[in-house]
């Protein structure tokens, strides 16, 4: 693998871990796009519902690397970037079906934009028809990053469709991470003067069949293993701080996430509706970032598969 001369445009890593219902959907939009290409596509699967069963039968060319033991995102997408061996290194989710013309504009937002991270947007799949626990669930997580968006450096990126130029992840031909934990990988690249950009062009469709529970439950996870990767780097101070100011998040991250969700003049009737549902959900992150600032992560960051 040349660092400097890779003859590969795009490699796109999807880590997965029991998505046997969707990865059809996703690798089918991708497969549609690289026809006739050299971009590669690396799945890093640790499942144990025959999904790996479903990529070899239905997409026999596309690179696999199957893990028996479970394997949380952060490791997933770590293994995957290791091998990648493109100039953009694409991340996305076994939940992200493709726009159809994704990988094109992946490419001309890159050749256009000296940032080392460009991400996309994040449309639902299927909207009009999705009912208000799915609606939840998109609006929590990627609600932010919905179309319409202004093309510009932005201060948090969607994990689920997100590229970097290649020397952010790599130092020649050694990856810098063994473990993608996005936000932290984030901080440190942006503290190399490069900012996030945001490129509305690229866009895909969240297609995340999660029960609301399930998901419910992750978000304390989410929120107590980011607090406690966080608090590695301060002081005993510090942490009691942001411990005690923690109930106050559910009020900040509504705020930021509701009004720019407003902004965008759709499907305003479905953010009211489910209101009762973020402040539980935004609830369920601060009460993890309140124990992880106390406690640290403990078991939460092995519990985070998507």
């Amino acid at each position: 693998m040349n660092n400097a001369k890779s003859s590969c445009p795009v490699s796109v890593v999807i880590g997965v871990h029991n998505a046997a219902s969707v990865i059809s959907s996703c690798l089918a939009a991708l497969q549609a796009q690289i026809q006739g290409t050299n971009v590669e596509i690396i799945i890093v699967d640790s499942s144990t519902d025959k999904t790996d069963q479903i990529i070899c039968e239905q997409f026999p060319d596309l690179q696999l690397l199957h893990f028996d033991q479970p394997l949380t995102l952060a490791e997933l997408r770590g293994k995957g970037i290791a091998i990648a061996k493109g100039n953009i290194i694409a991340i996305l989710d076994p939940y992200s079906v493709v726009a159809q013309n994704w990988l094109s504009e992946l490419m001309r937002v890159h050749s256009e934009i000296p940032n080392l991270i460009i991400g996309g947007t994040v449309d639902l799949f299927n909207a009009e028809h999705q009912n208000l626990l799915t609606w939840a669930v998109y609006i929590n997580e990627y609600g932010m990053f919905m179309p319409p968006l202004e093309a510009g450096a932005m201060e948090i990126l969607a994990g689920s469709n997100i590229s970097y130029k290649r020397k952010a992840l790599f130092t020649g031909d050694n990856p810098k991470h063994s473990e993608f934990w996005k936000t932290f990988v984030n901080w440190n690249i942006e503290q190399d003067d490069s900012s996030l950009w945001q490129s509305p062009s690229m866009l895909v469709y969240l297609n995340k069949p999660i029960p609301f529970w399930d998901f419910f439950w992750t978000r304390f996870d989410h929120g107590r293993c980011f607090a406690g990767m966080r608090s590695l780097n301060l002081s005993p101070i510090e942490r009691l701080v942001r411990a005690l100011t923690s109930p106050l998040l559910p009020f900040v991250l509504l705020w930021r996430w509701g009004t720019r969700y407003w902004r965008k003049r759709r499907y305003r009737q479905q953010f009211l509706l489910t209101l009762p549902l973020q402040i539980l959900l935004f609830g369920n992150w601060a009460w993890g970032e309140c124990v992880g600032y106390c406690f640290g992560t403990g078991k939460s960051c092995d519990r985070l598969f998507y």
